[in-house]
This record gives structure tokens, sequence and C-alpha cells, in this order.
């Protein structure tokens, strides 16, 4: 799956079901999930914790052999190669960057890295997610444009793909 695929997967399914943000992000993090899936890369489930931390994280790419406690959603620190915030339209502004921007040092304290993922973004928008404003890399699959400009799909899924992978592997 391309990142455009991503996108446009996102889009459908939250057109058939309606406007839902709920639906929306849960759908989003879905399709995110099976994108990863179809790249190898083993997630958790949605809405998953690290032991000792008092967030709640999208989705979370297991170390190997990993064995998440509590029905599989509370991993141990050290279980955990990559903790993923997963948005379908980006940051809603500066409070939305502060609260992002704490968990990730939250988690970053039991040495959990984390990464940012958001299918669309408006390119100008000063609270955009990025690493100077989240303090971890940050993926953007597609600039939002106005209705009369094409798609323009970024790289990112790629480069998500393959920063992930260095982190299981390291």
């Amino acid at each position: 799956m391309t990142g455009e695929e991503i996108v446009k997967q996102a889009w459908d399914s939250v057109e058939r079901f309606g406007k839902c943000r709920k639906f929306g992000g849960a759908a989003t993090v879905e399709i995110v999930r099976q994108g990863l899936r179809e790249e190898g890369i083993s997630t958790s489930a949605r809405d998953v914790f690290v032991n000792g931390v008092p967030v709640e994280i999208d989705v979370i790419v297991p170390r190997r052999g990993a064995k998440p406690s509590l029905g599989e959603i509370l991993y141990e620190p050290s279980e955990v190669a990559v903790a993923l915030e997963i948005k379908k339209s980006g940051s809603y502004g500066e409070k939305s960057l502060k609260s992002t921007r704490d968990n990730f040092k939250l988690l970053a304290e039991t040495g959990v890295r984390c990464a940012y993922v958001t299918l669309e973004e408006r390119q100008t928008y000063l609270y955009k997610g990025t690493e100077a404003n989240l303090g971890a890399p940050c993926f953007t699959l597609h600039w939002r444009q106005p209705e009369s400009e094409p798609f323009r799909a970024t790289e990112d899924w790629d480069r998500l793909v393959e920063f992930i992978r260095q982190q299981v592997a390291a």
C-alpha cells in the first residue's frame, strides 16, 4: 500500500460512514495498521498503554518477543520499538500540539521512542506536527490543498516504514 492509497482509503471510509470524528480516527488508525502489516511490520491493537505512563497510545510497534499483558493492551517500556500518534487531519492547534508533545515527553522518560503520523495537513499551517514542535519524528502522507488543486502525496510513508524498521532493529 502506498501513502496515497492509505489517505484515499481513509477518505473513502469516512465518506461512506459519515462525518463522525471518532469513526474517522478509528478508521485511520486501522488503515495505517493494515498498511504497516502489508510492509511486514507487526503492530499492537489500537489504544494501548506503556506500564507506568498514564497516556493512551494509538498504536505501538512492539519489539520482537514482546508479551503484552492485560488482554494485550499493556506493554513494558522495553517491549516498545516505537509508539505512534496517528491523526487523520493533523493538529488542531497549539493546545493539541502541546498535549502530544507532553505525552511524547512522558514516554521518552521511560525510553520509548515516539513518532507522529498524519494522513493530511496544511503545509503552511503554523501548528502542524513537526519534529521541532513535537520533539519526535513526524510523517505527513498528504498535503491538503484547495479543492481545485491536485492531490499532493509525499514520500513520508516510505520514510515512516524505514524509520520503524530501524527502531525495530535497534
